[in-house]
């Protein structure tokens, strides 16, 4: 029987991957935990290995983009060689729902407690790749595009906060979720916190990354000065910029692959959206309403983060009652990226 070489579901939020390069040819002998091709997300590259001695049958080329689960190749098991039993892969596959009047792309998978993700500006749900999903079995995991992100619909006219969170009360409600754990990254943890506060019984936990109650005066003026360019330039005058205030410096010059795929995800944005949200967050001041958040609360923040440093994270640990303050090392801005297995232990260890 020949055995599939699958593309992979590498984290929450994969719906797809793409073949960057075979490294064996068409029907060639392959060995078991050879490397074979590298696939590409928006957020990660990685390597695949085959899983038995046996000839390769390429069945994607190079290039295409294709859902999970697909069979990208085939490998005839060789005389005498040992046939590990083939898991089968999540095939879960994005979907849109009508929530708040608007289309919004979401991903939900698993059973039990629900935790949501909440990705933040110009990015998608592809920000939580790299969690591991398989260490949180036994949730029920939901994952989204923000309005004007990813796959979701690029309304017109101005953002802020309150339809934000709106579109969360919706989809929720759209998807019987009551309560939820959130887990949300920079401005999706502004929305997080905003959820909480309006309506504290939709919110058992929260797990703020990344984030902020609001910016200090140069940080709005920066981001101010973002959105004209974006204005008047387009996403290609801003995203090195994003790359910069996203990554430590030892990332971007570590992990081009990611950074690339990333900053291609950055260019492909709706500009127009994407200055609404920059605005968005140059105005938001979230300070009064964090004393009345009563939910246990954790805050994580990189060690090397330039856009929300420690201080920023250590100001909403003091107006949150009960608050817990993680640092992670060697880590920017895009936590989920940079240290995806700190991250997901810690959500872990607060569920």
């Amino acid at each position: 029987m020949s055995i599939n070489v699958i593309m992979p579901k590498m984290g929450m939020g994969m719906s797809e991957g793409k073949i960057l390069r075979w490294h064996v040819q068409d029907n060639t002998t392959v060995e078991n935990g050879q490397v074979i091709l590298d696939i590409e997300t928006d957020k990660a590259t990685t390597e695949l290995t085959a899983d038995v001695d046996g000839v390769l049958s390429i069945l994607i080329s190079e290039g295409e983009t294709v859902p999970v689960g697909t069979a990208l190749g085939t490998i005839e098991p060789s005389e005498g060689a040992v046939v590990k039993t083939q898991t089968s892969e999540s095939t879960s596959t994005s979907e849109i729902v009508c929530a708040n009047g608007i289309q919004l792309n979401y991903q939900k998978t698993g059973n039990g407690q629900p935790i949501i993700f909440i990705h933040g500006l110009s990015s998608s749900m592809e920000l939580w790749t790299r969690i591991d999903q398989n260490a949180l079995n036994g949730k029920t995991i939901l994952s989204y595009d923000l309005r004007g992100h990813g796959r979701s619909e690029k309304v017109p006219g101005p953002h802020n906060l309150e339809k934000h969170t709106s579109d969360l009360e919706s989809l929720m409600e759209k998807l019987e979720i009551e309560k939820a754990q959130i887990v949300g990254h920079s401005l999706g943890a502004m929305i997080a916190l905003e959820l909480a506060f309006r309506h504290p019984s939709k919110v058992s936990s929260l797990t703020l990354l990344s984030t902020t109650a609001t910016f200090p005066q140069e940080t709005r003026n920066i981001f101010f000065e973002m959105a004209a360019s974006a204005s008047f330039g387009g996403m290609e005058s801003i995203t090195d910029q994003l790359i910069d205030l996203s990554f430590s410096p030892v990332f971007r010059k570590t992990e081009l692959k990611i950074v690339e795929a990333i900053r291609r995800s950055l260019l492909s944005n709706d500009a127009p959206s994407i200055i609404s949200a920059i605005r968005m967050v140059a105005k938001a001041d979230l300070r009064e309403s964090l004393s009345s958040i009563s939910c246990p609360t954790q805050i994580l923040v990189g060690s090397d983060d330039a856009l929300t440093p420690s201080d920023l994270a250590k100001g909403l640990v003091a107006s949150i009652k009960g608050a817990q303050l993680k640092e992670l090392p060697n880590c920017g801005h895009a936590a989920p990226v940079e240290q995806p297995s700190l991250v997901t232990k810690a959500i872990i260890e607060f569920s």
